[in-house]
């Protein structure tokens, strides 16, 4: 079982779907909830899946379609699969321009998080080929990481069944520190979270897309040419990612914000859900005022 049924998911109606996808006949996988004409695509971070945003999923599809999809090698993703989709940064994009289209062209409020907030900021940069996205929301993206260069060669050769012997309860309370400041999750959702990552050649391409994601971190070349009303969001305590990239973000982004929420770790979904619902729902358009237009 991917979810457990936790006090975030109760009084949800959530779906799980599959949908073709143009890789080789492998299928997209994502949850959704909430309807209406305003999309909300949540991407989430490397070796999480769609559960990362369970905490706020009910809140932002009181008004929205939300729709979080599973990156290719996480969760019930299965376009991995394919040799089209490889393990690199490129390969994701790849994927979301794919993933995009299968919404029929519908404009999307894209929302992502460290590894799927990288994605997303690359996306912004190519207005052409993702004129579908109205807005850029980034969350602790991973364009500026913590930890030396030479990690990308050891991510690249380190072997996927040794990786998965640290993929228990024990292991990711090592790791934990790292991700969250405030949220501990239940022992029904670390076993959910865990599940997936379990398989051996899922674990083999995440640590490609790390291996990838290290070699090109660094530089946030282009922040200057995104032309989309962007909010980007930033815990203080993050022990990932240093908290002066967000201000020169905002900066360097023309039509920006920037929320930073105290003793909040790499993970403000979690860390602070009340908080991101508000900044993100702040941000959003109003159904309301488009029904008004």
């Amino acid at each position: 079982m991917l979810f457990s049924q936790s006090d975030h998911w109760h009084n949800l109606p959530v779906r799980s779907v599959y949908r073709p996808s143009p890789f080789d006949g492998r299928s997209f996988h994502w949850v959704e909830a909430g309807s209406g004409d305003d999309i909300v695509v949540f991407l989430h971070g490397i070796m999480a899946h769609s559960m990362a945003f369970r905490c706020v999923l009910e809140s932002s599809a009181r008004n929205y379609r939300v729709i979080v999809p599973d990156l290719p090698g996480h969760g019930r993703d299965d376009t991995f699969h394919s040799s089209i989709i490889t393990p690199t940064i490129d390969g994701l994009l790849r994927w979301l321009e794919a993933f995009l289209d299968t919404l029929d062209g519908q404009t999307v409020h894209l929302v992502g998080h460290s590894l799927g907030a990288t994605v997303s900021y690359l996306a912004a940069l190519d207005d052409q080929r993702f004129s579908s996205i109205e807005t850029l929301t980034l969350v602790s993206p991973g364009l500026q990481i913590r930890v030396p260069l030479w990690t990308s060669t050891l991510l690249g050769r380190f072997p996927a069944r040794l990786a998965r012997l640290g993929i228990h309860r024990a292991g990711i309370r090592l790791y934990e520190p790292f991700q969250w400041r405030q949220a501990r999750m239940n022992k029904r959702d670390l076993q959910d979270y865990l599940h997936p990552i379990k398989e051996v050649r899922r674990m083999s391409h995440i640590l490609g897309i790390g291996s990838d994601l290290v070699k090109r971190t660094g530089s946030l070349d282009g922040a200057d040419a995104i032309d989309l009303r962007t909010l980007i969001i930033w815990g203080d305590s993050d022990l990932l990612l240093p908290l002066p990239t967000a201000y020169e973000l905002r900066d360097r982004i023309s039509d920006s914000r920037l929320e930073v929420f105290e003793n909040c770790g790499h993970c403000p979904m979690e860390d602070c859900p009340t908080d991101f619902h508000t900044a993100l729902s702040d941000f959003l358009p109003s159904p309301l005022s488009k029904l008004a237009q």
